[in-house]
C-alpha cells in the first residue's frame, strides 16, 4: 500500500470512495454533507490537498488538509486559537473493507508532516463526539479535544487541535 497526493486524475476514485462511505454509514451524523463550493476546490492546492492510500491502483482511504477558513472558520471561533497559520484535517475516510488497519492514522501522519513543511502553526479537526475510532486515531496523532459545539448546520462536533509551533 502507498500514500500519494490525489490529483484531478483521481477524482472519479475519490467520488466513488465518498459514495461508498455515504451509502454505508452506520450513523449518518458522523459524516458532514459536502457543499458544492468545497467540491469545486478538492484539487485546488491553495484550498485543499487530498492524500490517499492506494492498494495497487485502488484508492482505499483519503484525508485532506484544508487551508481555507470556509472549511474551518466556524470551529476556530469556538476555540482560543492563535492568530496564526491554520489548516484543518478533514474528510477523513477509509473504505469499510480496509478499516482497522491504521490507514487513516498513516495518511494523517503524512498530512501533519506536509502541514509542518508549509509552516502551519495549528491543525484543527472536527469529529462527532461518539465517533470513537476517529477520536482514537486523531488522539494518536497528538491532537487534543478543545470543545464540543453544535455547528450552524445542526451537527454536533468535538474540536481537536494540534499545535505545531
Amino acid at each position: 500500500m502507498m500514500i500519494k497526493k490525489l490529483t484531478k486524475n483521481d477524482r472519479l476514485q475519490l467520488e466513488n470512495l465518498i459514495s461508498v462511505i455515504e451509502a454505508r454509514l452506520e450513523r449518518h451524523e458522523f459524516w458532514l454533507p459536502i457543499k458544492e463550493t468545497a467540491k469545486e476546490h478538492f484539487f485546488d492546492d491553495e484550498w485543499t490537498e487530498f492524500y490517499g492510500m492506494f492498494d495497487g491502483e485502488q484508492l482505499v482511504g483519503a484525508s485532506a488538509l484544508f487551508y481555507n477558513e470556509y472549511e474551518y472558520g466556524e470551529s476556530l471561533q469556538k476555540i482560543n486559537a492563535c492568530n496564526c497559520k491554520v489548516a484543518e484535517i478533514g474528510r477523513s475516510m477509509v473504505s469499510p473493507e480496509y478499516r482497522g488497519n491504521n490507514i487513516l492514522y498513516q495518511i494523517n501522519c503524512h498530512l501533519v508532516e506536509i502541514a509542518k513543511a508549509k509552516g502551519v502553526d495549528l491543525i484543527v479537526s472536527t469529529i462527532h463526539p461518539e465517533n470513537i475510532p476517529s477520536q482514537k486515531s486523531f488522539q494518536k496523532l497528538g491532537m487534543t479535544k478543545e470543545c464540543t459545539y453544535t455547528k450552524s448546520n445542526g451537527y454536533i462536533r468535538d474540536v481537536y487541535v494540534l499545535k505545531l509551533k
